[in-house]
């Protein structure tokens, strides 16, 4: 049996890789990607989520469902240049002519409550359009089967600011209500998602395989370009398509509970999660975040699903 799951995306080169290993695993069946601001402009992500779904050879009918073009408050926070021109490590996919419906929130809400206790949500970026679903359609917070979270830093250091994670530092707010509402939540958290990561090799060796697989290594190779330029190690770090195999593969991470919230007001700390491991709180646990990850088995399932891509090459601009 496969599980139906809906994507919530901002491409994002780990974002595409995120989605080549969703359309390349049999486990899951997409039934619908929405497209948010966050490492790059609604517009753009938008855009890139269509060329993908084309390059992954996705449905012509399965369209993609434009977002939240920032956050709940204040100004977007964008994350380029982690990812090179355009967001696709400086890849230029053809224009789609897939459709682009402006309904994200909406189509999210239609699809899960058509299914009720079926369909995962899967989060990969900020998390601005998951709490406008569950304000606008509060029985989704029940109907959904498991909500998968890319984001936060339980106990790592931050990568925007010392203590937040970008997914969670660009909406704060949207991070907080969707810890609040009441249902688990399965976090994927840089505590894990560091170590889930491509080298400049490997990627080099996908960029010179043909089909689709030679384009999502081109994409590698402009991200591990950006970080190397950026003083960072020379590698890609795949936190997305970490917790695309959580959704069929949980057994890749070690998971702890915790009582989670996000911090709204500090000066420093704005977007970190604060954690509750001991039940000094009193508060029931809300997460089960991953602790630890088996690092070179989901390398290798990674590199192993993508390879098998079929799809027709995409030439370099």
């Amino acid at each position: 049996m496969t599980r139906p799951v809906v994507i919530s995306c901002d491409p994002g080169v780990d974002d595409a890789v995120a989605l080549a290993l969703a359309f390349a695993s049999p486990e899951l069946d997409v039934l619908a990607v929405a497209a948010t601001a966050g490492n790059v402009s609604v517009e753009t992500s938008s855009a890139n989520a269509a060329a993908l779904l084309d390059l992954f050879g996705a449905p012509a009918e399965l369209a993609v469902h434009s977002g939240a073009s920032g956050p709940l408050r204040g100004e977007r926070v964008p994350d380029e240049p982690v990812h090179g021109a355009g967001g696709l490590g400086g890849v230029r996919l053809p224009p789609s002519s897939r459709r682009i419906e402006h309904d994200a929130v909406e189509h999210l809400a239609r699809t899960i409550l058509g299914r009720p206790g079926e369909v995962t949500l899967v989060a990969l970026g900020p998390l601005t359009d998951v709490a406008r679903l569950f304000a606008e359609y509060p029985r989704t917070v029940a109907a959904l089967d498991r909500l998968v979270i890319m984001g936060g830093a339980v106990f790592a250091q931050g990568n925007v600011t010392l203590a937040a994670e970008f997914n969670f530092f660009a909406d704060p707010e949207a991070a907080a209500a969707v810890l609040r509402a009441a249902r688990p939540v399965e976090l994927v958290p840089l505590d894990v998602t560091r170590e889930a990561v491509i080298d400049r090799a490997a990627a080099t060796a996908l960029a010179e395989l043909p089909s689709a697989t030679g384009t999502i290594g081109r994409m590698l190779v402009g991200m591990c370009d950006a970080m190397a330029a950026r003083g960072r190690p020379d590698v890609a770090v795949m936190h997305d398509a970490l917790a695309i195999a959580a959704v069929f593969d949980p057994g890749l991470i070690e998971w702890a509970d915790a009582a989670a919230t996000v911090e709204l007001d500090g000066t420093l700390t704005r977007g970190a999660v604060v954690a509750d491991v001991r039940g000094v709180s009193g508060r029931a646990a809300n997460v089960r975040y991953g602790a630890a990850v088996a690092s070179g088995r989901f390398t290798q399932l990674l590199v192993e699903r993508v390879t098998a891509l079929r799809r027709p090459s995409v030439p370099p601009f």
